[in-house]
Parts: C-alpha cells; structure tokens; sequence
C-alpha cells in the first residue's frame, strides 16, 4: 500500500511512470478496498476462534462435573452397600434374618454367612475412637 501511495505523489508531482506503476495506481482503491476486506475477515476469524475457545473451555468444565457427579453417585452406591453389609456383622440383625422377624426376611444360615463373610471382606473396620 505505501508503495501505491508513493506511486500516487510522484504521478501528482507530474513523474513519468512506467506502465506497471500507472496500472498499479490505477488499482490502488482497488488494493485498498481488498486490505480493508481482509482485515474485517481477520478480526471476523479471530472472534470465531475466541468463541471457539470459550465454548471448548466450557464444554470441558461441564464434562468435568459430569464426570465428578458420576464419581460421586458411585461412591454413594458403594458407601450405602457397604452399610448394608456391616449390619450384617451385627448379633441382632443376624437373628431377625435367620428367624425372618422384626421386618427381615427369612435367610438360611448359609447364605447368612456368606453375607457375614463377604461384609468382612469388604468393609473395613471402623475404630470409634476416631
């Protein structure tokens, strides 16, 4: 463009120019006209591309609580199971199962231990003191 300018002064100032110098200034709105144009679809590009971003930046934030509401209910499933299973440790709640009173339903003995044995396994002792 200021190669254009400087073509345009000297041809005012009543310079000879060769023939691709007056077809270049004889362009010159054109050229400028298309810079302008360009730089609109710069500035257009670049807020696309900003909005892009934000738009990632958000969708990774959403997955990220999803992923962590995810973690969550599991973690409350396996805490919930493992209560049930530590009742089973308990004197009291063996007899209602192995009589099928108090609102249990009636368990064989050996599938009683086998709940006993599998809530042993699985749920790690809790010291009270704590």
């Amino acid at each position: 463009q200021l190669k254009l300018e400087d073509y345009k002064d000297r041809l005012k100032k009543g310079e000879a120019l060769n023939q691709d110098q007056l077809e270049a200034v004889e362009k010159y709105d054109e050229v400028v006209h298309n810079l302008e144009f360009a730089k609109e679809l710069q500035k257009t590009f670049s807020g696309l591309s900003q909005d892009l971003l934000k738009a990632q930046r958000k969708a990774q934030r959403r997955e990220s609580l999803l992923k962590l509401e995810a973690e969550k209910k599991k973690l409350r499933t396996i805490l919930q199971v493992q209560y049930v299973l530590q009742n089973f440790t308990q004197e009291h709640v063996q007899k209602d199962f192995k009589g099928g009173v108090n609102g249990a339903i009636y368990l064989p003995s050996k599938e009683l231990d086998y709940l006993i044995k599998f809530a042993k396994l699985t749920c790690p002792e809790r010291n009270e003191n704590l």
